[in-house]
């Protein structure tokens, strides 16, 4: 079972591998025709933070997780040039587990597949890291899955490893609104405000804990989400 996961994801991935190429601009065509004037209908994105994002410069953007509109949200609120460098890991068993689903992903979202769990999870880890090195920058997930409340659960240590492993700098961010939008269960959006939050990029020492990465990403996601705006 979990090779024929890890084999439809790498089917999957070469989708969205080119950043750069006419691939990502053909995604990035389909975002402007169709997914950002869909998402316009229902939220109003405000941003704060995004100017503070050196062109060129890689970053593990680590974001709260409570609805399926996180990611376009995420993507809306970047510039261009961070948008076609971004890749954002999927779970694989959810997102990947049909190559039609699979393929929409990866071309809206730039999305790659990610295990979450057993064995595949240290395969998707150092796909990760194989995409930082070469340029790209990821949005991750630490939480795992979606809040079925809304609030945030706690940070998983995987994202600590991830940091550890790459030069790049990881980005605290806060997406709030999308909840009350579009949350877990729900099939149709609703109206609303949302927001989308960059915190300071961040380095860490190299014999960090990766628990305490994780923890301190995680407690500055929540200091985002109480400034007031």
């Amino acid at each position: 079972m979990l090779a024929t996961k890890l084999q439809i994801a790498t089917q999957h991935e070469v989708v969205g591998e080119r950043t750069g190429t006419t691939t990502a601009w053909f995604g990035e065509g389909l975002r402007w025709l169709l997914l950002f004037p869909a998402l316009r209908l229902f939220v109003r994105i405000t941003t704060y933070g995004a100017n503070a994002l050196t062109r060129g410069q890689s970053y593990i953007f680590a974001a709260n997780h409570s609805s399926h509109l996180d990611a376009p949200t995420f993507l809306a609120a970047l510039p261009l040039h961070l948008r076609l460098q971004v890749r954002i890991a999927a779970a694989a068993d959810y997102f990947f587990a049909k190559r039609w689903k699979g393929t929409l992903v990866s071309l809206f979202l730039n999305a790659f597949a990610f295990e979450r769990k057993g064995p595949g999870c240290q395969i998707s880890l150092a796909h990760a890291r194989q995409l930082l090195s070469s340029g790209h920058s990821l949005l991750i997930f630490p939480e795992g899955t979606r809040a079925k409340d809304g609030q945030i659960q706690h940070f998983k240590w995987g994202v600590g490893r991830l940091v550890l492993s790459s030069s790049a700098y990881v980005v605290p961010t806060w997406i709030g609104g999308t909840f009350a939008a579009l949350p877990k269960g729900s099939h149709f959006p609703h109206h609303q405000q949302v927001v989308v939050k960059f915190g300071t990029p961040m380095r860490f020492a190299p014999d960090c804990d990766p628990r305490f990465i994780a923890a301190e990403v995680e407690r500055q996601v929540h200091a985002l989400a109480s400034l007031e705006e």
